[in-house]
């Protein structure tokens, strides 16, 4: 599977990346600046997040409600958004309007102004957003196993941020983030789609007077450490169902073994079929759930993901639930699976990656999740390859290394008491 991609850096540091694909006439554009809540310290969590969703809220010489004009005009579609690492702009239109949509793209990252009318009604949305999560038991699990096994890193937070912290944003801390990260040397543009050679120089007539700041350096950012001992949380909702999560930290995405890692997931639980022994056992034999899921590499990113193991059960079940995944986790360990199952993991996986390039945006995502993480843009072919050549011990191996069933941080979210006894018990919070 070869990907015809070029790559372009601009003297002040911005990377451009080209991908053309002449089948529709429409275009992608990914424009992604390093940075989101990665960066952000806990007295200011929800910041970045903050930033990024309020790009298209108004810049030097637009409204938010001339930008929306401008780009639903041409039928094309913008959104601008910030995750854990990255915040950005991406725009989809036609091939006639991918000037337009460069300009919006330029203007939105070099010129914001974060008004501060738009700001408020922001955080407005963001505190009832926070408050309604509340009454989100999976959301409560998953918030809480983060907060116990990435803690004393920028990982433990929810991406949105906290209450008290949000309530806090001001346009000046906006601005001061917006001004410290947003630089066109820790800038990616990526575009996918049916345009011409032209593209790239009308990407330096709206980029390449930025000018670059030769003292940017990102943040040094604590590494999470994999617990030593085992952890229980339990915390009381008034659900009609327990939502567990059980786990310890993962792994980078840079990591060796990440091929034979996505082999074992598949195996364990993170393929919606009969090939994953979690999904097949706990819901399918036993009907303990319609959801449930374990994985190790999907999270994987410049810092350390989750290992993490979900189930949503009725309460009368939550032992043998637990007890479930405890059970299929430790089998990974305790001895290489079949060949047959790793032949079909593997299949999966080889058969699923071509759908992961269908769309000019699947495309233009893929290049800078390239750029980011230097896979180098062979990865497609490569990832073929290196899962082809993945054996049941290089499973095992990876198992043993990267997972530790004696060591799990379990939270449950749902009808129980601090001690995990099911009942009707009065909610926190």
């Amino acid at each position: 599977m070869e990907l015809n991609i070029e790559r372009i850096e601009l003297p002040n540091g911005l990377v451009v990346l080209l991908s053309e694909n002449h089948a529709l006439p429409a275009v992608s554009i990914n424009a992604v600046v390093k940075t989101g809540e990665r960066y952000v310290t806990d007295d200011k969590a929800g910041l970045g997040s903050l930033a990024g969703e309020l790009l298209d809220e108004g810049t030097a010489t637009r409204t938010a409600q001339q930008i929306a004009g401008e780009i639903e005009s041409v039928g094309g579609a913008l959104q601008t958004a910030a995750g854990y690492a990255t915040t950005g702009v991406s725009v989809t239109a036609l091939a006639s309007d991918l000037s337009l949509g460069l300009e919006l793209t330029a203007d939105l990252l070099r010129h914001p102004t974060f008004p501060e009318d738009r700001i408020a009604l922001e955080v407005s949305r963001k505190l009832a957003e926070i408050r309604a999560k509340q009454d989100e038991p999976r959301v409560v699990a998953s918030e809480a196993f983060n907060e116990i096994i990435f803690a004393g890193t920028p990982q433990h937070r929810p991406l949105i941020g906290y209450e008290e912290t949000v309530a806090k944003i001001t346009r000046a801390s906006l601005l001061d983030y917006y001004r410290r990260f947003f630089v066109p040397n820790n800038t990616i543009i990526a575009i996918a789609g049916d345009f011409s050679s032209a593209v790239a120089e009308k990407v330096r007539q709206l980029f390449g007077d930025w000018p670059r700041d030769p003292q940017f350096e990102p943040p040094a950012v604590p590494r999470p450490q994999r617990q030593r001992e085992p952890v229980a949380r339990f915390i009381s909702k008034d659900k009609e169902q327990v939502n567990i999560y059980l786990g310890h930290t993962g792994i980078e995405r840079a990591n060796p073994d990440y091929y034979a890692i996505r082999v074992m997931d598949v195996i364990l639980g993170d393929s919606p079929g009969f090939t994953s022994r979690i999904p097949r056992i706990l819901r399918d034999e036993q009907g303990l759930a319609y959801t449930t899921y374990c994985h190790l590499a999907r999270s994987a990113g410049l810092d350390p993901g989750r290992f993490v193991a979900f189930i949503g059960t009725a309460p009368e079940n939550l032992e043998r639930a637990v007890s479930g995944l405890r059970e299929q986790i430790a089998s990974m360990t305790a001895a290489p699976p079949t060949a047959e199952e790793v032949e079909a993991a593997k299949a999966y996986l080889t058969g699923s990656f071509v759908f992961e390039f269908e769309t000019n945006a699947q495309m233009a995502a893929f290049m800078v999740s390239a750029e980011i993480h230097q896979l180098g843009f062979d990865y497609p072919g490569r990832f073929l390859s290196e899962i082809s050549r993945v054996t049941a011990e290089d499973v095992w191996r990876a198992a043993q290394q990267y997972t530790d069933p004696d060591n799990l941080t379990l939270v449950v979210v749902g009808p129980t008491d601090q001690r995990g006894e099911v009942g009707s018990q009065k909610s926190e919070g």
